[in-house]
């Protein structure tokens, strides 16, 4: 029998339940062990059936797919074995023999027959005076004696150092030392120390060790913590993760125990350098592309970001603990750090603004926080002032449920056309005076393309063929050395414009018509159309492109040089594991007014959530997040009439499967059809390409990214 089959199944000796349904076999389950195995472990708790219904119950009450293995309980059991004419498995493992499933898999898997049976039965063991902190110190004793099978060395790992995700994040530590501490907080202790003496090249149990030492710990709890943080990064010498315990340590303990200044000085150079050490082994680790290859110490599937937060936590607590206690931090103390935590500073704002954890989640909302408080605290500057370019991009998210400002429980409104003119003028101030900087161009052309998603008909925007003229400049220069920003705003200055769509008729007349309305002044026309009436004509195109600027451009030899760009720019390293963030779509207008910043989707989806939540206010904020999130994973973003009228589809076609790219997984690659030209663009694994299928076109910091949207509307259906 499957263990995970829709229907459970057990042997016909098992007269008290049957094929039904999983309701029934709960409840039937339930009164079973109430009634026969309860009265059974009371006269029998030594016995070896008994401690062997104990271990599958304390496995699939906290890992429901855990199982061992036949053999594995044969010889819990004892002798004689089946094979050597003992009695059969069945009858030796009465009265539990009911509330067993056995696979028919071979080898032999055996669990419980339902993980909610599991958890009743723990509970009841516990009640009888087996709890689940004895149960476990056996489970250890008897399978770490010998050689430790990998799945047995897997569910010791999961029951004892696996955090589960709770509403507020992830949990302190796994469900079953959660529990053992409520039993006390020594035999939790004891349990995890046992598995560290037992597995002795493992270094997960000596630092979960030590998080539960500083964490719950009582006297001397913090010498003890650090004492363990060493024992495991000596068992894990380049492992950051596991580096990462000790300025945890030493962080809760300038927070929670430095009182004077010397100690709060001497504390925070001992979590300054601890996370320094986090941080330089964060920076070797490689993704696991890199397993075979010579030289590389420490894999790891997402770049470690803690070395660089715990610093900035460390910083801002010090600067916090040293105003406390009536000392405030002098200009030397400060000189000293401000340039570290402006580097810090400058990572995370482009780090959280091309990227996210995964599709579903975000960092946490004190992250943020944190990173903006002690960037103030240290350089005087508000970050939302920030005129870098992910600061740019940063500046049409405000205001909006999902920016990292609202989350951060700061105050926040929407920049204002007046703001995001200013702020052009200022780039553009800048650039003039700095002509040859690249940066200052790149800022100075984002300004703009940010300006035209605010106001798309500004005065104040600059013509786009004087913004291509200006990234022509460095075109011919460093060529294919430039960052991916370069190489983003040069797509999107140079992407064709759009062109007819599918079961749009090539009619001279219909043009006409079509060319005689645009031109009428309609009240009908849609804010995209407005681009080509004579003002904006006048005021886009000032006058032709010089000679030198008449070129076709070579996109895809951009999208190539974005995408090498991405990995000499280590963006690939620190952003491997995580989702990256669409920052423009294609849309229906024309010259900069064709690329959609995606806070304007965000925009259009929380007012539908907004709608849908209207009679629940109570609950609101609570499910608004779940809500959006749903939207996007589920596609029905895509399906929003708004966000369809702003969007222009694009025409696909399927070409050969890439290689496992730097942020995680196995994506494909279509051609993107585009001014009569085929670029190359990724899109999501499911997106089978099929011809009649609706797709979108965005940019991520990497390059073009396909989104599938799926079939066409055709009227009737």
């Amino acid at each position: 029998m499957e263990h995970n089959s829709a229907e459970t199944v057990v042997p016909d000796s098992r007269d008290e339940i049957f094929v039904v349904g999983g309701g029934e076999v709960l409840e039937a389950g339930e009164k079973h062990l109430l009634e026969n195995v309860s009265q059974y472990v009371q006269q029998n708790k030594e016995t070896t059936n008994t401690q062997l219904f104990s271990f599958l119950a304390l496995l699939n009450a906290y890992i429901p797919d855990a199982y061992l293995l036949m053999s594995e309980c044969q010889k819990i059991l004892g002798p004689p074995d089946p094979i050597h004419g003992g009695p059969p498995f069945e009858e030796r493992m009465e009265p539990f023999t009911v509330l067993i499933n056995i696979s028919s898999t071979s080898p032999e898997r055996v669990c419980m027959i339902h993980p909610v049976l599991a958890e009743k039965a723990v509970e009841l063991l516990a009640d009888l005076g087996i709890s689940r902190s004895a149960t476990m110190k056996k489970f250890i004793f008897s399978f770490c004696e010998s050689q430790l099978q990998p799945h047995i060395l897997q569910f010791i790992k999961d029951l004892l150092t696996k955090r589960e995700q709770g509403e507020k994040g992830k949990k302190k530590f796994s469900g079953l030392i959660e529990d053992i501490e409520k039993e006390k907080f020594h035999r939790a202790l004891f349990v995890l120390k046992m598995a560290s003496s037992k597995l002795r090249q493992n270094p997960i149990f000596p630092q979960t060790i030590s998080r539960l030492y500083y964490i719950r710990g009582g006297p001397n709890k913090y010498r003890k913590a650090e004492e363990w943080a060493i024992t495991a990064i000596e068992r894990a010498p380049n492992n950051s993760y596991v580096a990462d315990t000790l300025g945890q340590v030493y962080k809760n303990r300038l927070m929670r125990e430095a009182r004077r200044r010397e100690d709060v000085l001497n504390m925070a150079e001992k979590a300054f350098r601890a996370f320094r050490d986090v941080e330089t082994k964060a920076d070797r680790e490689e993704g696991p592309e890199m397993t075979d290859t010579a030289g590389v110490v420490s894999i790891s599937i997402s770049y470690n970001n803690r070395g660089r937060f715990g610093f900035i936590q460390v910083a801002k607590i010090t600067f916090e603990k040293l105003k406390k206690v009536g000392i405030y931090p002098s200009r030397h103390f400060i000189q000293n750090l401000k340039m570290k935590v402006e580097a810090k500073f400058d990572f995370f704002e482009w780090y959280l603004n091309y990227s996210k954890p995964n599709m579903t989640s975000v960092e946490p909302a004190y992250f943020w926080k944190d990173v903006v408080l002690c960037y103030k605290m240290y350089t005087t500057k508000e970050a939302s002032e920030s005129t870098s370019f992910p600061g740019l991009l940063d500046r049409l998210n405000r205001g909006l449920f999902t920016s990292k400002g609202r989350r951060a429980r700061f105050e926040e409104f929407k920049e204002t056309v007046s703001d995001l003119e200013a702020v052009q003028d200022d780039l553009k101030t800048t650039y003039e005076a700095n002509a040859d900087d690249v940066k200052a161009a790149e800022r100075y052309i984002l300004s703009n393309v940010i300006l035209c998603n605010k106001m798309h008909n500004s005065t104040q925007l600059t013509p786009v063929n004087e913004l291509k003229a200006v990234i022509h400049r460095f075109l011919d220069t460093e060529v294919g050395r430039r960052s991916p920003e370069f190489y983003l705003l040069a797509l999107l200055l140079f992407w064709p414009e759009g062109e007819p769509q599918v079961g749009q008729e090539d009619n001279d007349d219909e043009e006409e018509e079509q060319q005689a309305t645009e031109d009428d002044g309609s009240e009908d026309k849609t804010w995209e159309d407005e681009d080509s009436n004579e003002e904006q004509e006048t005021r886009e195109e000032p006058e032709q492109l010089p000679l030198d600027l008449m070129f076709d451009p070579d996109l895809q030899q951009y999208v190539t040089f974005m995408e090498k760009a991405f990995e000499r720019a280590k963006y690939a390293k620190y952003l491997r594991g995580r989702y990256l963030l669409p920052l423009f779509f294609l849309g229906k207008g024309s010259g900069l007014s064709k690329w959609i910043h995606k806070s304007r989707l965000d925009e259009i989806v929380e007012a539908q959530v907004d709608a849908a939540l209207a009679d629940n206010q109570d609950q609101r904020t609570a499910k608004k997040w779940k809500r959006i999130n749903e939207m996007w994973i589920k596609g029905d973003v895509w399906r929003v009439p708004e966000i369809q009228d702003m969007l222009l589809p694009v025409q696909v076609e399927q070409c050969e499967p890439s290689l496992i790219r730097p942020h995680g997984y196995e994506a494909k690659e279509v051609f993107v059809c585009a001014g009569g030209k085929k670029i190359v663009a990724k899109v999501e694994p499911d997106a089978l390409v099929l011809s009649p299928m609706v797709f979108y076109l965005g940019f991520t910091i990497q390059g073009p990214v396909v989104f599938k949207v799926g079939y066409p509307h055709v009227s009737g259906q």
